[in-house]
């Protein structure tokens, strides 16, 4: 009964887990991703001694480099601005883009249970070749990437999901579990009851 209980928390949970998250600290601020076409999203805080965050990876012929971007809805982070430059393997920027020139959308993210203001939503072929995505920003403030449209998921991060839940939601500056999670415990301990009540009367 429980390993039938345990299959259904995680099918409930999948169809939220949209990207793996990644955390990273303020000073690991060079990241390679191997997978840039994996769904992967990256959490990330700007401080002083730490400005910037660049990701490198490859890009295949034929193939479109995806990015969603944006920053929790945090109150004293409203007015947060930063910069995202792509460039090519010669340190060439090809793209930029300035939040202070940009509108930004609410975004809800059913996983985690947050919202955000997303600024951009990025889809464009690129040559083959090594590319790199950076982010500066000369004030504190917290930001998110996300890369890729692939979802799949480890073993080990579908068992890692209550404390994957918890650090976006600590990004976010929330308390609590996500909604999801509430009902999902909810419908857990009703399942129990009943198979229960079947089992001894």
């Amino acid at each position: 009964m429980k390993k039938y209980l345990f299959i259904f928390i995680i099918i409930s949970s999948l169809s939220l887990f949209a990207h793996v998250p990644f955390f990273h600290e303020a000073q690991d601020n060079k990241v390679h991703i191997e997978d840039i076409y994996l769904s992967q999203i990256h959490y990330y805080e700007f401080t002083e001694e730490h400005d910037n965050i660049e990701f490198n990876f490859y890009l295949e012929e034929g193939k479109n480099l995806y990015i969603l971007l944006g920053v929790p809805k945090i109150e004293r982070l409203e007015d947060f601005n930063f910069m995202m430059y792509i460039k090519d393997s010669n340190n060439i920027i090809i793209d930029s883009f300035d939040t202070r020139k940009m509108d930004s959308e609410i975004m809800y993210e059913p996983f985690g249970d947050t919202y955000s203001w997303e600024y951009l939503r990025y889809d464009e072929p690129l040559k083959e070749g090594i590319y790199k995505v950076q982010l500066t920003s000369k004030e504190k403030g917290k930001v998110w990437i996300a890369f890729g449209r692939r979802e799949e998921f480890t073993a080990e991060q579908l068992l890692s999901l209550p404390k994957l839940i918890k650090g976006i939601r600590d990004f976010h500056e929330l308390e609590g579990r996500a909604t999801w999670e509430k009902y999902t415990l909810g419908i857990t301990i009703g399942l129990i009851s009943f198979l229960f009540a079947l089992k001894y009367f």
